[in-house]
């Protein structure tokens, strides 16, 4: 069936390309300067017939009798334009470029100068979101530079109905509309690029390998046309690479600054050169840029079972270096008027050496005779490395009554950790020492019936952050090298290999007349994805006496920041930490024992294969996607067009994975490979209505059907069946995909010269949504099982207003008219029922308010912006009681950044930023925020440098 459905498309397109001998076409360019101007409005006089420019300033009519035509360009803040042009039969006639001149001072003034405008990244973004017939959102590159969004994923938080999941303080995955990150699409170029970024097996791309110096725009659509790739139930967010520019052009970046919580120092590069030919034939983009920082992070996580009190408390200092390293190629060839022929490379790689300790407090261990408890520490260092690489050509043609445009790209991902502890073990690498006989405060613990926990003199044991150290006031809490015993070496291993080997993609679109334009196309991709783990522990098992802390004395430490750590609490708990193994220790520690029988493998304590564990990350998956569609827009009158078609996909899956039994015939446990398959067509049909009230008014209704596939992890077959226990976990092949009956209404209106106001209300009808179940059944022959796996749920539903604005007050006098601002709210509101789970809750992930607000100061050579961004809290976790206390949580988080720039010549820009200026925790609780999970800073940072552009 995928054959028949891309031959059928591939025939069309044939068929139609060759047809209409007997009209012809006209193709330019608009710009302010030497800058594109996409979403110019390109309207022939007297005709009905209009086109807008794409995101290098290009535009094409096709379908033209012969004669003489005026062409009228518009563009938002800008002087309406016309040009003549002279349309022969079966030829394309070339326009000059068409230079637009701004009804702006500051844009005029820009002009002059040959800057890069501050202001002409809201033109780009409003025009090509005012002509659009779908809902979108586009940030220009100018946009992004504004301020301290140093990658991809960062770049687009600032959107209406979008977040970021952060990493380390750091944008890490792209969440639009409340919805988790897995049911977006994340693309480059259009792609859906492959999502090896981590151990866990989702289908979300995490974008903070990508630097934001490649990017040349961000498009977010949130109600999808037929020619986007329909799996994306929240939106799609498109990072567009930066393409040749229209004259030889350098811009180079340094600068250098400091992370407050590292005490340490942040650097970024970046160049770009490029250039088109004369004959405007040949054209060249080379773009590289570079950004290591120092990080830390102070972080505590608290341990619970069910309502009772903390049994473990975790004190975790992070302090590492993250490089971030991109390239963007971009290379074109016009050989004439009719053809264009391009090719695009893109390389990220993420490098993170982490060096973390964790002092792990064990009240669990108290002994209420001796008032003792027991100390662990881990040592931990990993070198966590990410590669990006992709690789597209392709072409655009064209013809008399259409254009032809396709394409062919490979991408490539990949998640691994580096030669540690050696180059045969490649590890997230850690060794732990204990201390039994640590005094701790009686008056914090009790035993209720479920062994000592730390309640705080409270029930449920709810922490007071500004007062949870109190255990440590007894006097005799102090640990000691010559007491911390050795107990365990760790080695956490993880491989995950994810190409798409090929991306092929068609699109045709036809001018049938001038009112009706039709478009079909086709997309097929080649994917494979290949994922390894274990967790392997060893144990002590040499003959001479179990090493301490202090035996590896001259490698002993204090660890980096531990004085400091967690001093946003106003606790001097570092100053209770003892030693701790440096990083040379740790290769030490490694090197004496590991080859050389004092240490052997734990096969009870570790998650290998061969006991049956990791099965749900050991598993390779081959999957095909192939899609066609068909779409019509038809332009109903002057006030009124309507998009409508139909996509097609069908999904081919085959998942090999691994089953384990343990029985009375199997004692020992049997492991077996398995082998599914999930084969299904997703129809998505989608309707858009757009009304322009007038030039400045626009009112826009859609009705779409989209979907997400189950992450990879959902899908992986086999899992481990314990007789002991006669209970079964394991992954489920035949889950299905989750659908989304999407329907949006959204008005806005442009006034002044840049500034615009709109609102809008969104809904989603939500079918097969996919969660965690465990049941009693039926399984691979045995019966009764408690059987744990995931499952479709029943519908869920997602209602949202979204409210958006920009204004500049350049109707104050003097020096006031510089200040504007601009800001968006999304509130959404969701419900779902999980079964056996006593009534409604909400969706993962989702958020009930979205806030953002700039603040801005844009005058002759200053600019200045602080942005503000807030996320409600959202469940990530639904726990299994059906309880909220056993509910996991995301808090509220608020973020401040701020830059600085001013443009001391023609040439040079000197700029200051500053990131998490508020340095609000990020937290995790269960139920409500007295009880924590996990709490976590990261500080300040920021830096300085010099931009020079020629």
């Amino acid at each position: 069936m995928k054959n028949n459905i891309f031959l059928i498309c591939a025939t069309f397109l044939f068929f139609s390309w060759t047809a209409f001998a007997q009209t012809g076409s006209v193709k330019g360019k608009v710009l302010d300067g030497s800058f594109p101007l996409p979403g110019a409005i390109i309207q022939l006089k007297g005709i009905q017939k209009s086109v807008s420019t794409d995101f290098e300033g290009n535009f094409t009519i096709t379908g033209l009798k012969s004669g003489n035509y005026t062409i009228i360009i518009s563009y938002v803040g800008y002087e309406k334009s016309n040009q003549d042009v002279i349309v022969e039969s079966g030829k394309v006639a070339k326009v000059p470029n068409i230079y637009m001149k701004s009804t702006s001072d500051e844009l005029q003034e820009v002009v002059v100068s040959g800057s890069v405008s501050r202001r002409l990244s809201e033109a780009k973004a409003l025009n090509i979101q005012k002509n659009a017939i779908n809902l979108v959102n586009v940030i220009a590159a100018d946009g992004i530079g504004k301020l301290p969004d140093r990658n991809a994923a960062e770049a687009v938080q600032r959107i209406p109905g979008v977040s970021v999941e952060r990493d380390q303080g750091e944008g890490r995955y792209v969440a639009v509309r409340g919805l988790p990150a897995e049911w977006s699409s994340t693309t480059m170029n259009g792609n859906r690029l492959p999502t090896a970024a981590d151990e866990g097996a989702s289908r979300a791309t995490a974008f903070d390998f990508f630097p934001t110096e490649m990017i040349g725009y961000v498009e977010v659509a949130k109600a999808l046309t037929p020619d986007i790739d329909g799996d994306a139930l929240g939106g799609s967010v498109n990072f567009i690479t930066k393409t040749a520019p229209s004259k030889f052009t350098v811009d180079a970046t340094i600068g250098a600054g400091y992370n407050e919580k590292s005490d340490k120092g942040v650097y970024s590069g970046s160049l770009l050169v490029g250039d088109k030919s004369k004959n405007g034939k040949f054209g060249y983009i080379v773009n590289l840029a570079q950004w290591n920082r120092n990080w830390a992070a102070d972080n505590f996580e608290a341990r619970r079972s069910g309502d009772e009190g903390v049994y473990r408390l975790e004190l975790r200092d992070y302090t590492g270096e993250r490089k971030t390293t991109g390239f963007n190629g971009g290379f074109e060839f016009n050989p004439d008027e009719k053809n264009k022929l391009f090719v695009k490379l893109n390389y990220g790689k993420l490098l993170d050496k982490e060096l973390h300790y964790k002092q792990r407090i064990r009240f669990d261990k108290f002994n209420d005779v001796t008032n003792t408890g027991r100390v662990e520490l881990q040592n931990i260092y990993n070198e966590l490395n990410f590669d990006f690489y992709g690789a597209e050509v392709g072409g655009k043609h064209i013809g008399n009554k259409g254009v032809l445009d396709w394409s062919a790209a490979h991408y490539s991902t990949e998640f691994y950790y580096g030669n540690v502890p050696d180059a045969k073990n490649n590890s997230y690498y850690s060794t732990f020492f204990k201390q039994d006989g640590v005094g701790f405060n009686s008056d914090y613990i009790e035993d209720r019936g479920n062994g000592p926990r730390a309640y705080w003199n409270t029930d449920g044991g709810y922490m007071d952050t500004n007062n949870m150290f109190g255990y440590l006031s007894d006097s005799n809490f102090q640990t000691s090298p010559d007491q911390m015993t050795f107990t365990t070496l760790e080695l956490y291993k993880v491989g995950v290999k994810e190409k798409d080997n090929i991306v092929a993609t068609v699109n045709y679109e036809l001018t049938a007349n001038d009112n009706l334009v039709l478009k079909f196309g086709g997309k097929f991709r080649d994917k494979d994805r290949r994922a390894t783990f274990s967790d392997e522990f060893y144990n002590w098992t040499g003959n001479g006496a179990v090493p301490t802390l202090n035996s590896y004395g001259e490698y002993n430490i204090y660890q980096p920041g531990g004085k400091e750590y967690l001093n946003e609490l106003n606790t001097n708990i570092g100053n209770s930490f003892g030693p701790v193994l440096s990083k040379n220790g740790l290769n030490q520690f490694y090197n004496d024992n590991f080859s050389n029988g004092n240490l052997t493998l734990s096969e009870a304590d570790s998650e290998i294969l061969a006991n049956g564990g990791g099965l749900g990350r050991n598993f390779d998956v081959d999957e095909t996607h192939t899609s066609g569609y068909g779409m019509a827009t038809y332009k109903i009158n002057d006030k009124l067009t309507f998009l409508g078609g139909l996509r097609a996909t069908y999904t081919n899956t085959k998942v090999s994975g691994y089953q384990y039994d343990v029985s009375d015939e199997n004692p020992d446990g049997l492991l077996s490979k398995v082998t599914k398959t999930k084969r299904y067509l997703s129809l998505l049909p989608m309707l858009h209505l757009k009304y322009m009230a007038d030039e400045n008014t626009n009112l826009r209704l859609a009705a779409t059907r989209t979907f997400t596939r189950p992450d990879f992890g959902y899908l992986v077959p086999g899992g481990t069946y314990l007789a002991a226990d006669n209970e079964y976990d394991g992954g489920n092949p035949d889950v299905n995909p989750t659908y989304s009956y999407n329907f949006d209404v959204m008005g806005e209106h442009y006034f002044g010269k840049l500034d615009v106001v709109s609102a809008g209300v969104f809904y989603k009808l939500i079918t097969d949504p996919i969660f965690m179940d465990t049941r009693q059944g039926d399984i691979n022959g045995h019966t009764g099982v408690e059987i744990s796996q995931p499952l479709n749920g029943d519908n869920a539903w997602l209602f949202g207003a979204e409210f958006s604005g920009n204004k500049k007050f350049d109707f104050l006098p003097g020096f006031f008219n510089g200040f504007g601002v601009q800001a968006n709210y999304t509130f959404t509101k969701s419900e779902m029922t999980i079964p056996g789970r006593e009534g409604k809750t909400s969706l993962p992930r989702q958020g009930d308010h979205l806030v953002n607000a700039q603040l801005y100061y844009e005058k002759g050579r200053v600019n200045v912006r602080a942005a503000y961004n807030f996320k409600a809290k959202y469940i990530t976790e639904h726990g299994g009681s059906g309880l909220k206390r056993d509910d996991v949580y995301y808090g509220n988080y608020s973020a401040l950044d701020a830059n600085l720039s001013f443009k001391i010549s023609k040439h040079v820009t000197l700029f200051a930023e500053a990131n998490n200026l508020l340095n609000q925790k990020l937290e995790y609780y269960y139920g409500d925020d007295s009880r924590p999970k996990q709490v976590e800073f990261y500080g300040i940072r920021g830096q300085m440098g010099v931009k020079w552009s020629l």
